[in-house]
């Protein structure tokens, strides 16, 4: 690495000064950086092994350079004396100190892998980035206190919960966390899904109480975080690739009318049973329509243009103006003057001021928070990993899935001991700190710092908060969630991934969001079975006047080789898709000899995308390799990978197709056929 960036800086130092290049200058310099490099890394290496059996692997390199040659031997030498002087049996003193030395180095890993704060807080360049971090981390607490709120509401509990999820659990994740600009805390989805319990009713078919609620949510944040730290601990975070992205879109779609639909009741001014079943609870919207209350809905409709003309303010002018919190300071003022809350706009009364009490979990209805703990936990990841992935990539830093895993699961399984209920990684609050020119974690603690300070001193400030409010800012937030042309854009590209789309959509608006998810995870699960068990299988020609060969179907110009079939499959060759790449060959076998002239003497199989092969799929190869054989048709094997090569030379594979037969070229495959063709006419002839 350190030559290669040596390397670097003489190619940008000769590009400034291109007119006095001189190529012995160039390659005195590279030869200088070589033997520097090279010496410095065979030192560190020998200063690394202390076991004497590791020297016996390793001979001095042939360096030119003399001086570097006697360094290493020297090196060599002295760590093999210290190697025998440790693991010697005549000094167990030693060798005790040794393994205990080894078990430091252990443990001193294991606290800079699952510790991240080890690594970025020491090095902190408290001049360069505090004052950014400082008005970034404030400009987000400013939007956190109105939003948390929001969504605790949302989630079904009282709103003070909003503000315990944002303060003390935000001191946790740059501990654990590895993305710089993330902002954690509660979310407008995660609140839905836990609202699906608090929300729903008891065995007897009533309503719980608040205290029920509270209890639910915080065993929900209990049981999530551990087990998102089960999953970084296995490094579960692959899972992620399995599921595809038009059916997460279709379930935030879906989801995000799902949000709408439950702050209906605030906005309309009137309330109907609540149904699992998102579209009955529409209807009951619908058939109810008698109830609907003019003041609230007039209310709430003045707070939601009012934030969103903040938002285009600031966009115009490119301010950082914290549009919800100036929403809920006004409408405070003007509920508190005026005593709206005679006309329908309930209020939130008094809320608790102080530090949350710290109590354990109560372990009552495990078995009911089951299903949402895992869709939680599933879905927080997804949502944290894409925010997270977006704004390290705009930064040119690295996000590691698993460690996220635990930074989340941390945070979660903390939180619940402190009033938070489930969290995860925010995209407005992210966008939010990332515009206000945040920099490093430090930015996440000094929002949690602003939150505690206003649930300790200021909660009264919100006693004549309206509800309608929260619900303004929970319905201008999910707006982002909605992407219709996303869905128009699928349509036109790829109907399958369309297809995925409305599904997830349509089964999580009608059976539910637990339900909805499940059929996304089955249906992004089907579609990796489908592209398995129906591989791409091409014909392939040749392009005129070039040896390169591509699929006819997308190359109308491509000439077919006659007296042979040409194939392609673009996949790996395993059980399940074995069978279907024998049916192919043998398709194209019958339909060669229904309208082509001349007799069938080569089959090749282009294996450039078989990046791997199991048992099943030798077992084919090996069947259709003796088929033609025996039916004097030449069958060759082109552009086969290393992994494939060794598995067949395993199982003895090379044996029936020879190693004559395999080709690193289509076209040198097809030239040893013609070839060998030739060569079997002229003995028949002769």
């Amino acid at each position: 690495e350190h030559f290669r960036l040596k390397l670097s800086e003489i190619i940008i130092e000769n590009e400034k000064n291109s007119k006095d290049v001189r190529i012995d200058q160039i390659l005195k310099k590279i030869k200088k950086i070589y033997y520097d490099c090279v010496g410095d890394g065979w030192k560190n290496l020998l200063k690394n092994l202390n076991k004497e059996d590791s020297f016996s692997n390793y001979e001095t390199p042939n360096f030119s350079n003399p001086s570097l040659k006697e360094t290493f031997s020297q090196t060599s030498n002295d760590n093999k004396k210290k190697s025998k002087e440790i693991t010697g049996k005549e000094n167990p003193e030693k060798k005790r100190k040794y393994k205990n030395k080894n078990l430091t180095y252990s443990l001193t890993w294991a606290l800079y892998n699952y510790l991240p704060i080890l690594t970025w807080f020491p090095q902190y360049n408290w001049r360069k980035y505090l004052k950014d971090d400082f008005i970034a981390g404030v400009t987000v607490g400013v939007l956190l206190i109105a939003q948390g709120m929001a969504y605790a509401k949302l989630a079904g509990l009282s709103p003070e919960y909003g503000l315990y999820s944002s303060g003390l659990p935000l001191l946790i994740y740059p501990i654990f966390g590895t993305s710089r600009h993330l902002g954690f805390g509660p979310v407008a989805l995660i609140s839905l899904l836990v609202s699906q319990i608090t929300m729903s009713t008891n065995k007897a078919g009533y309503d719980y109480s608040q205290s029920e609620k509270t209890s639910f949510a915080l065993l929900i944040a209990f049981c999530v975080g551990l087990t998102q730290i089960f999953m970084g601990l296995i490094k579960i975070g692959f899972i992620i690739n399995f599921i595809s992205k038009p059916v997460i879109q279709g379930f935030t779609n879906a989801a995000a009318f799902v949000i709408i639909l439950s702050q209906l009741q605030h906005v309309l001014g009137y309330n109907v049973n609540k149904s699992h079943y998102p579209i009955l609870t529409l209807y009951n919207y619908v058939t109810n329509i008698k109830k609907f209350r003019w003041q609230p809905f007039l209310f709430g409709t003045i707070n939601t243009f009012f934030i969103l003309f903040v938002k285009y303010v600031n966009k115009k002018f490119k301010l950082e103006l914290p549009g919800p919190i100036i929403c809920v300071f006004l409408s405070i003022s003007l509920t508190q003057i005026f005593k709206l809350n005679r006309f329908g706009i309930s209020i939130q009364n008094k809320i608790p001021k102080g530090f949350p009490s710290i109590k354990g979990p109560v372990f009552n209805e495990l078995t009911k928070v089951a299903p949402t703990v895992l869709t939680i936990s599933f879905i927080n990841f997804l949502e944290t990993m894409a925010i997270a992935t977006k704004v390290a990539d705009k930064h040119g830093y690295k996000i590691v899935p698993d460690q996220e895993l635990i930074g989340s699961g941390m945070t979660n399984f903390i939180g619940s001991f402190v009033g938070g209920f489930p969290m995860a990684g925010s995209f407005s609050r992210t966008a939010v700190l990332d515009s206000a020119g945040g920099k490093t974690h430090v930015a996440g603690i000094i929002t949690g710092i602003v939150i505690i300070l206003t649930y300790l001193f200021f909660t009264p400030l919100f006693t004549y908060l309206p509800n309608v409010t929260l619900a303004s800012i929970i319905l201008t937030s999910v707006i982002n969630l909605i992407e219709a042309k996303e869905a128009q854009y699928l349509f036109k590209v790829r109907r399958l991934d369309f297809f995925a789309f409305m599904i997830s959509l349509i089964s999580t608006f009608v059976f539910g969001v637990e339900w909805g998810i499940a059929m996304a995870v089955g249906v992004s699960l089907v579609f990796v079975l489908w592209f398995s068990i129906k591989p791409n299988i091409s014909v392939l020609g040749r392009i005129p006047n070039t040896v390169v060969y591509r699929d006819i179907d997308l190359y109308s110009g491509c000439i077919k080789t006659p007296g042979g079939i040409l194939l392609k499959m673009d996949a790996p060759l395993f059980f399940v898709n074995a069978n279907v790449l024998r049916k192919k060959i043998y398709q194209k076998e019958e339909e060669y000899k229904e309208i082509n002239p001349v007799p069938l003497f080569f089959v090749l199989l282009d294996c450039r995308g078989m990046t791997d092969i199991d048992s099943t799929g030798l077992g084919v190869l090996s069947e259709i390799a003796k088929k033609y054989i025996k039916q004097g048709v030449f069958f060759g094997l082109a552009n086969v990978n290393d992994q494939v090569t060794k598995l067949m030379k395993v199982s003895n594979l090379d044996e029936i197709i020879k190693p004559t037969h395999i080709f690193s070229r289509v076209h040198d495959a097809v030239e040893a056929a013609i070839s060998w063709k030739t060569k079997w006419t002229k003995k028949e002839f002769f």
